[in-house]
């Protein structure tokens, strides 16, 4: 028999596409997703490295903003000096930082920061501080962070008001009583929720307050405060001089230098004109102690209290108070406006508005700043703007004075000059007034405008 022929073994490795029926193109596939894998896991590692950049870079942008703005908050000064640059509030203006590196070049860039501040109004004394930090990232596109803020032109000493206690309760101010009770008032003996106030001058009456409330009774003197007593609104203030030759400006209704002049002796102190609400006979009781030459040339500020005694169920009263100046022989002065005569202004925050003509059936026109709120010292108090005959209702409708007034401040100067003001129609500042903490504008109540 002819011998077999033997054979050579089979491998038992096969290529990868004939094995468990895998053909070459799958084979090719499956190696372009590993590749494709692979690449997609490279670029998310590259965003993840971006992205964690990029916030480290706005994380600290921010910093530099929200630290240029305390900065700015910290100033120590109004003013600016010379010797100590940067400290004040004046000092607080627009710049532009360039290539800022933070320390330890953290954010691995530089930055430029913009600082842009715009004055407000100056009646609110503020200004608006605008800090953008800007930069390029690592694909050189332009980042920004910007923090805005209102700095308010608060003396730096007004701060320490901080460490006083919040109070509440208007009894918890001015000796433990209403704010509107004035400061000589004494406590009534045996009542501790009273007090008593004899105004300068006066003579036969005392004044009773709640201390609670403020609410006033007038009383004979030696009658204790009942039901049978007059019930009364409290209206103060003061009245100062200005009586120069020159126009006074916006610093003089700040400071003025006198001479002043005594009021009428009480009860005349004041004239309530144009009343409503008030009872026919005596409607206004008036004091105002009478000072020495020596102070009135000195230009010392002049006190007067008021009495206004309401109509019966009147729910509160209207009118114009005026004061009555009187020389040294005490004949009244003349208000008429002229040269040889005098002058009064009033203290108000109040400003003139003009007719909006898009709203023909509203009269918004105030050209002389009178049509204000009662706390803010109108020409006449509860005086309204003038009404159209399409609209409704009553005069002085939620108007009527029916708390106590103060702070009603009066400034006399020549009658042939305007009276001075720190703000322009607009509400700008006309440059005139020194003291940023002080709005000394005026408008004219004497004669009337």
């Amino acid at each position: 028999m002819p011998m077999a022929t033997a054979r050579k073994p089979r491998s038992s490795r096969a290529p990868l596409h004939r094995r468990r029926g895998v053909s070459l193109v799958e084979a090719l596939v499956a190696m372009a997703v590993m590749a494709i894998g692979m690449l997609a896991l490279v670029g998310v590692q590259t965003t993840m490295r971006f992205n964690s950049d990029l916030a480290k870079q706005r994380t600290e942008a921010t910093r530099i903003a929200s630290e240029e703005v305390e900065r700015l908050r910290s100033f120590s000064l109004m003013v600016t000096d010379p010797l100590q640059p940067g400290q004040a509030y004046d000092d607080i203006a627009s710049r532009t930082l360039e290539a800022y590196t933070p320390p330890d070049n953290i954010g691995n860039t530089s930055y430029r920061v913009v600082r842009t501040v715009v004055d407000m109004a100056p009646a609110t004394n503020q200004k608006v501080v605008s800090v953008q930090v800007q930069w390029e990232d690592r694909t050189e596109r332009a980042q920004t962070v910007t923090v805005d803020s209102v700095i308010a032109g608060a003396a730096p000493t007004l701060s320490a008001l901080l460490t006083v206690p919040a109070r509440e309760s208007a009894t918890s101010r001015r000796k433990g009583r209403h704010t509107s009770i004035p400061w000589g008032a004494t406590p009534v003996d045996g009542n501790d929720g009273e007090s008593q106030f004899v105004p300068p001058g006066a003579t036969g009456i005392a004044w009773y307050f709640n201390n609670l409330t403020g609410v006033m009774r007038v009383c004979p003197t030696g009658v204790p405060d009942d039901e049978s007593c007059a019930p009364a609104t409290l209206v103060t203030g003061t009245v100062r001089y200005h009586v120069s030759d020159v126009q006074p400006t916006g610093a003089d209704a700040e400071r003025p230098t006198g001479p002043s002049f005594n009021l009428a002796a009480g009860p005349d102190a004041m004239a309530l004109a144009d009343a409503t609400g008030v009872r026919s006979t005596d409607p206004i009781s008036c004091f105002s102690g009478l000072l020495p030459t020596s102070e009135l040339n000195a230009g010392v500020l002049v006190q007067y209290f008021c009495a206004v005694f309401p109509a019966t169920a009147s729910p509160g009263w209207g009118g114009q108070i005026s004061p009555t100046p009187i020389d040294a022989t005490s004949t009244p002065l003349a208000l008429t406006g002229l040269a040889s005569t005098y002058k009064v202004c009033r203290y108000t925050g109040d400003l003139p508005t003009a007719e909006d003509a898009a709203t023909p059936a509203v009269t918004e026109a105030d050209p002389h700043a009178q049509y204000t709120r009662n706390t803010d010292h109108p020409l006449k108090y509860c005086l309204e703007r003038p009404r159209n005959p399409t609209e409704t209702g009553l005069a002085c409708t939620g108007k009527l004075v029916a708390v106590n007034l103060i702070h009603q401040n009066f400034l006399v100067i020549k009658g042939d000059l305007n009276c001075p003001t720190e703000l322009n129609d607009d509400g700008t500042a006309n440059g005139q007034g020194t003291d940023a903490l002080i709005l000394a504008n005026t408008r004219q109540h004497q004669p009337a405008p």
